[in-house]
């Protein structure tokens, strides 16, 4: 998965074995964020497991990562 969103990381995306996090500052970039991710995954034939997935969340706790829509810091 890195090998497929390594332009995104760093700047919007985290990714974990096969799990992926998309933090954005406003809800207008999370929509543009996850259109560019679903794009890149879609031109590898990749697709997300929707009832699987979460989107929009204020908070998510990812493996190492706490992600609000106020900070994001390293645990």
């Amino acid at each position: 998965m890195n090998h497929v969103l390594h332009i995104f990381i760093g700047g919007f995306v985290v990714v974990y074995f096969d799990d992926i996090l998309v933090y954005s500052k406003s809800i207008n970039k999370h929509i543009k964020h996850l259109c560019y991710v679903f794009n890149a995954l879609r031109n590898k034939k990749l697709y997300a497991n929707l009832k699987k997935s979460t989107f929009c969340m204020e908070k998510n706790y990812f493996p190492w990562i706490y992600c609000s829509c106020k900070r994001y810091r390293d645990e």
